[in-house]
């Protein structure tokens, strides 16, 4: 038997990652506020409810439809139209991603930068928004995101910068991630692919101290959750560790890890002028979609069984199209440095028992609610039970426009111009698709092409963009 627990109070290192939990209020303490006012701020919320979760809910999936079409311009403008004051969390980072799918990279940023902005503010939830999730759902609440979807906005910030040539903001974003990351305290969330990033770009400024530092926590994060939360270490971090532990002459711990990763015999690349490096980021697929379903749970307090709703993947992980980069008759296969898909259903199941917590709180007032109707009525009852039927929903809101991957490849490339294709191979080995890019390669720096690939679309020819790079990186053998 579950019996409905008191709601603890709200923290800023809360460890279900949801928007907010309720307050310290008892639930005692609830039936006595809304002894009076609960049916009519039941009745209210179930309308306005109602009509949001219907609106967001059509022009939601009109938008996946437009992306699954391969028609990123056409879901952009349902959002825009949808969410014209922008000034909430979700829907700006729907926006924002899909302004950086138009490559309209200056435009995602600033709005991204309203959900940054938001996200912080959130972090103090207000009475009024833990009653309204306590008595009607959690829908009520404002969104402000899980902890993954929060650093991923981070890294598409710095990604926007790279594409606008602008590293130095690209190392800012890779700063305030790093310090979100230490404010979550008793318990850190390292993203590997974050980390990956950082080093990289760390490494395209000079910092190669701190470009090893990232490597170091990126590889600790793939080795303790690979095949959990994460994909089994890429062969690429392993050998950009050892490089840099090479550059920076740590002659023992580049000993150890060759020796831990089976490189004994693996030669990392030194300075050459007659080579730059390729980095080609691929977005692969789009992220889960979350869904509901109930259960009735009994309860001590009210001696009934009790419906309550709560979100749910019910679809299995989609098998993408894999992805390779040709240059200069090479194939490259890229590696997988981000599993999204993965990281949202572990983020839902370690939310999961506040939800529950929440959902059986609710459920009794609700109860309640509904007893004290009934003998004010039986319209008034009718009323509140056709009210609670309606208001018990499941929060399924996420940010449907990240990828379902992330897969990157670093190439070593002699200086010069080169024709490079990105090839998203179904299972039976056939291009489905092919993004042609031409890029030119120079001493001492990184380009980088940077890509979202859902569903075909015309192709349009463009540059790939230019940073300074301290060294160039990966040997030609590294992939194949």
């Amino acid at each position: 038997m579950l019996k409905t627990p008191i709601i603890p109070a709200v923290s800023r290192n809360r460890p279900d990652s949801l928007p907010g939990n309720p307050s310290d209020i008892s639930i005692g303490c609830l039936h006595r506020c809304i002894a009076d006012s609960g049916i009519r701020l039941l009745l209210l919320a179930s309308l306005g409810l109602l009509q949001s979760c219907a609106s967001y809910g059509d022009h939601a999936t009109t938008m996946r439809d437009g992306l699954l079409s391969g028609m990123p311009a056409v879901s952009l403008s349902i959002e825009e139209q949808a969410d014209p004051d922008e000034k909430e969390v979700l829907p700006s980072l729907e926006k924002g991603m899909l302004r950086r799918m138009t490559n309209d990279y200056t435009g995602s940023n600033q709005i991204f930068e309203v959900a940054k902005k938001k996200i912080e503010e959130l972090y103090g939830i207000s009475v009024t928004e833990n009653l309204a999730s306590v008595t009607v759902n959690d829908t009520l609440r404002s969104y402000e995101g899980d902890r993954h979807e929060q650093l991923l906005l981070h890294a598409y910030m710095a990604m926007n910068y790279i594409d606008l040539g602008q590293i130095d903001g690209a190392r800012v974003e890779m700063l305030q991630a790093s310090v979100k990351m230490r404010e979550w305290g008793d318990e850190p969330e390292e993203d590997a692919f974050l980390r990956y990033l950082e080093g990289i770009i760390y490494e395209n400024m000079g910092e190669q101290d701190n470009a090893l530092i990232s490597y170091r926590k990126a590889y600790t994060v793939y080795k303790e959750k690979g095949g959990q939360q994460y994909p089994v270490a890429p062969a690429l971090i392993k050998k950009d560790l050892l490089r840099m532990l090479k550059v920076m002459g740590l002659k023992s711990e580049y000993e150890s890890y060759a020796k831990e990763f089976g490189l004994l015999s693996y030669k990392p690349p030194g300075p050459d002028k007659a080579y730059g490096e390729l980095v080609v980021i691929l977005n692969n697929g789009l992220a889960p979609v979350k869904g509901e379903a109930s259960v009735y749970i009994f309860s001590s307090e009210v001696q009934q069984n009790l419906r309550v709703a709560f979100p749910v993947y019910r679809q299995r992980k989609k098998t993408l199209n894999i992805p390779s980069v040709e240059v200069d008759d090479r194939s490259y296969a890229m590696e997988t440095v981000e599993d999204v898909d993965t990281l949202a259903r572990y983020s839902l199941q370690k939310a999961m028992p506040m939800i529950m917590v929440r959902a059986t709180a609710r459920a009794v007032v609700k109860y309640n609610t509904q007893h004290t109707a009934q003998n004010q009525g039986s319209l008034a009852g009718f009323l509140m039970t056709v009210t609670n039927l309606v208001t018990e929903r499941a929060d399924t809101r996420s940010w449907t426009t990240l990828p379902q991957e992330i897969e990157l490849q670093r190439i070593r490339l002699p200086v010069g111009e080169h024709k490079v294709q990105i090839k998203m191979m179904n299972a039976a080995g056939h291009a489905v698709d092919v993004i042609s890019e031409e890029v030119v390669i120079r001493p001492d720096t990184s380009s980088f092409i940077i890509k979202h690939w859902i569903a075909p679309v015309p192709k349009v020819a463009v540059k790939a963009v230019k940073v300074s790079a301290s060294k160039s990186v990966n040997d030609t053998n590294s992939t194949l």
